[in-house]
């Protein structure tokens, strides 16, 4: 806490967070680890508070789960303007994302648990019951979003490897037996258009309804190159979808879903550090050569649901397949010095089969088995003009390649998965899941020749659930969580050959309380994560690649804390806390990595060991059915470090967002006004010092930050 004192600014914030810890709270719906969820329709006011989720593949209420989980219900996702797995991050504590370089290189972290460069996040990621097979799907436009569920924890034992710090369900508008059509239109800041569209209905009545829909963005942007005239911050996306619901027989449902997008991202360079201080982004972005990062992808899959009686039977398939470049300067800066290409395509299959009791009995159980099989190409390619390696007695722009690399992976998994929840009381149950993932690879470097590897690791975990009166939960669990091994790209400079597989062993206790028929809740957990072979990715300038390096034990120790105060009818005051600690404990210097330095105590790249979130939701009723609401949020992320060594430091961010809006009757159509970063808070999404990157020119670089944006939206509903 003494740390956190030291920002004036987040003072006053935890002041007020306090307040709402003491009062204790909750709201809208008894949300887990968030009171960022409005409350649902019901027959009485406490049915209006009840919000389901499939946090253990069925519908329960979110206070009866023994899971630390943010809930965000479709109101929520509407008056936030979350569209991504970034404004996700910042309505949960202990959870952050970043996105650079391109639009696959995402970073998101669950209790200091982080994701690299071209690495799977460090939870599953689940779209309308289908578990994600490539780290580069989740970065699309889930337009239609009706509910999103944040699991924190290791959840491998239902939802397998890479569930290792937690899981994330996403969903999106199914079509039904009404016929529905939603239209949005929007501008924003950086000259960016948006528009959305929507229909679905009933095809065949009682047979078949399906959705289309549509969503496009044009943006220029806002970081002007001074040298081309280009805006780095630019994005063109068209995203569409078709989903159709068939109920061929009485209890069988099949749930087909297409989706593709075809987007151009950001200019992926970096910006030269001209003082090396992180703390600093306002360097001129100056790069002569315009970069480009064209995406491609195709997601397919289906699912049948059917009941069987003795339980629901859920058959999956899905397939997907994304094709991504990237096009940028090297060198960053006015001269043709460096250029680098970079493609990458992965596609993949998968099955899951599984079958659940009936979620009202004594005893209940889930038992299946998940195959997947996914390939990945992934070359880079790094240029020079002849120039400057002394060739040529003036720059020709006729570039030489001078490094590259080039290799293609196959992965292959097998699980079987069991939970069992039996209530030995009517106030007490008991818990016990398991699941094992036997995992093999095969590489093929672009040189020549192949090697092979193989993981495989049980997944367990207890969980002890009292309920000691009504409307007061207490639990403790004990589970391990996984995360699979890879190659290293075979061009690599320094590192091992094979990244070694990650495993936490996490300790947790937690409670869930609602007062005042629902109108107050709030949530904590307390957790400590013993992690074996942390992972995490540093650039080999020499290899043109990304190297995946151990650390060979650290300690995550950390809590959180959230919840609501439902004040009066139609105002409700938020509020969350998440502490993670991570100490490195032995750390073994890999081939060609590294120097005299001691390691043990540090913090690993990228974790922030403070998170902050206060805001409310006021709704004002108006005449003719109008409705105001004003919806504010202020997050605080403390600072991290992006070296391992603890040398280069992001210094603290202060967020704060603002949506306000008029409704029309029934919700038929809103207006809306937002803003985004109000403070203009210019912080780096990436930072490459050269202690890691040994970039050939000796520069540190950085990815370039975009301030405060703010638009308008109109959205229409038949």
């Amino acid at each position: 806490m003494r740390y956190l004192l030291h920002s004036r600014r987040l003072a006053a914030g935890v002041a007020q967070l306090a307040m709402v810890v003491g009062i204790v709270t909750a709201d809208r719906p008894a949300l887990a680890q968030s009171a960022h969820a409005a409350p649902a329709v019901g027959d009485s006011d406490e049915a209006a508070r009840e919000i389901l989720v499939s946090a253990r593949r069925r519908n329960e209420s979110v206070q009866s789960v023994p899971i630390a989980i943010t809930v965000l219900t479709a109101q929520d996702i509407a008056r936030s303007g979350v569209e991504g797995v970034g404004d996700i991050a910042n309505l949960s504590p202990n959870v952050s994302f970043d996105n650079a370089l391109n639009l696959g290189t995402n970073f998101l972290t669950i209790r200091g648990q982080g994701q690299s460069q071209y690495s799977p996040p460090p939870a599953a990621i689940v779209v309308d019951g289908v578990l994600t097979i490539s780290p580069l799907q989740f970065n699309v436009d889930e337009f239609g979003l009706q509910q999103v569920e944040v699991l924190k924890g290791p959840q491998g034992a239902i939802y397998g490897r890479n569930a290792i710090a937690g899981a994330i369900n996403i969903s999106s508008l199914k079509p039904g037996e009404t016929f529905d059509v939603r239209m949005m239109a929007g501008y924003g800041r950086g000259q960016e258009w948006k528009a959305k569209a929507m229909v679905s209905g009933p095809v065949v009545t009682d047979l078949l309804s399906v959705l289309a829909g549509v969503s496009f963005t044009d943006r220029r942007g806002q970081v002007r190159n001074i040298t081309t005239g280009e805006y780095s911050d630019k994005m063109k996306d068209v995203t569409g979808r078709l989903r159709a619901i068939m109920t061929p027989a009485d209890g069988l449902e099949l749930d087909l879903k297409y989706t593709y997008s075809d987007a151009k991202g950001r200019d992926p360079a970096y910006i030269t550090s001209r003082s090396g201080n992180p703390r600093i982004s306002s360097d001129p972005f100056d790069a002569n050569r315009v970069g480009s990062n064209p995406r491609t992808l195709h997601d397919l899959s289906g699912r049948a649901i059917y009941d069987a009686g003795i339980g629901t039977l859920t058959a999956v398939l899905a397939y997907v397949n994304v094709k991504e470049r990237v096009v940028a300067d090297f060198d960053f800066s006015p001269l043709d010095i460096f250029l680098v290409r970079q493609s990458q395509r992965e596609s993949g299959f998968s099955q899951e089969l599984r079958l659940a009791s009936p979620g009202d009995g004594r005893l209940r159980w889930l038992v299946g088995g998940y195959h997947v099989r996914s390939k990945r190409r992934l070359g880079a390619d790094i240029y020079a003009d002849p120039f400057f390696l002394g060739v040529t007695p003036a720059p020709t722009q006729a570039d030489i390649l001078i490094a590259s690399s080039n290799d293609l992976n196959r992965y292959e998994t097998w699980s079987g998965f069991a939970n069992v929840e039996y209530d030995l009381l009517p106030n007490l149950e008991v818990a016990v899941g398991a699941r094992y993932d036997d995992d093999s690879l095969h590489q093929r470097p672009g040189t020549g020749g192949s090697q092979k590897a193989s993981f495989a690791k049980w997944q367990p975990k207890g969980t002890l659930t009292y309920k000691p009166t009504r409307g007061l939960m207490l639990y403790g669990s004990v589970g391990r969580g996984f995360r699979s091994g890879d190659f290293n790209a075979s061009g690599s400079s320094f590192g091992n050959a094979v990244i070694a597989a990650e495993v936490a062993t996490n300790y947790e206790v937690g409670a869930k309380a609602r007062l005042l028929d629902g109108a107050v809740s709030i949530e904590g957990a307390a957790f400590r994560t013993d992690l074996k072979n942390g992972q995490f990715k540093i650039f080999d300038a020499v290899g043109a690649t990304n190297v995946g390096i151990n650390i060979d034990k650290s300690r995550i120790s950390g809590f959180e804390v959230a919840g609501a105060v439902r004040v009066v009818r139609g105002f409700t005051f938020t509020g969350s806390f998440g502490h993670s600690n991570p100490k490195v404990k032995i750390f073994t210097l890999p081939p060609g990595y590294g120097g005299a330095v001691n390691y043990i105590g540090n913090r690993p790249p990228r974790i922030s060991r403070y998170t902050a979130n206060i805001g409310f939701d006021a709704e004002i009723p108006m005449r003719d059915g109008l409705t105001f609401y004003v919806r504010p949020e202020y997050r605080f992320t403390s600072s991290y470090y992006w070296d391992l060594e603890n040398q280069y430091r992001r210094p603290s961010v202060d967020l704060v967002d603002l949506r306000v809006g008029l409704e029309g009757s029934e919700s038929r159509w809103t207006v809306a006004g937002w803003v985004k970063n109000a403070l203009n808070q210019k912080v780096t999404a990436d930072y490459q010092p050269l202690t890691n990157s040994g970039h050939p020119l000796g520069i540190d670089a950085y990815y370039p930050a975009v301030g405060a944006t703010y638009g308008i939206e109109l959205s229409y509903r038949f």
